[in-house]
């Protein structure tokens, strides 16, 4: 299963895609929040044949929704009326600022594409649950040091 992962922003949007089988998150790309937004989302959703959208729901430190959330909101109720998906919502906590200090985009402001695919691989690591690692006892006994 495909996943979306959307940080709603009120001039820019962050786009994620989780890999084919649903267990990691990659930016995808960042679109200008104007009147094509809907358009153009819904035809990513179609072309990539995505079945699950998770949108970063925007809160303030307290845990209410700030002023974007209903914005992000709304945009999420469009997608569920013209698409065939499941609409899922993920806490955002910090994802901009997370994704600033990652390597390489220390201090840049264009990282909605990251903070998109944060939101989205916390979803995703909720939904999965813990990884666990099984080594074979072969494999260990060829290890030499």
């Amino acid at each position: 299963m495909k996943y979306l992962g959307i940080d709603y922003g009120s001039k820019k949007v962050g786009f994620a895609q989780s890999d084919d089988d649903g267990k990691f998150a990659f930016p995808l790309m960042v679109s200008p929040n104007d009147q094509t937004l809907l358009k153009d989302t819904l035809e990513l959703i179609r072309e990539m044949k995505f079945s699950v959208v998770v949108i970063g729901e925007s809160v303030d430190q307290n845990g209410k929704p700030n002023a974007i959330a209903k914005e992000a909101r709304a945009f999420a109720m469009k997608i569920e009326d013209a698409a065939d998906v499941k609409i899922a919502f993920e806490k955002e906590w910090y994802s901009t600022m997370e994704a600033r200090k990652q390597p390489g985009k220390e201090g840049h402001h264009d990282v909605d594409d990251q903070a998109a695919a944060i939101v989205l691989q916390r979803y995703l690591d909720k939904l999965n649950g813990p990884g666990t690692y099984e080594e074979k006892e072969e494999d260990s006994a060829n290890d030499s040091w």
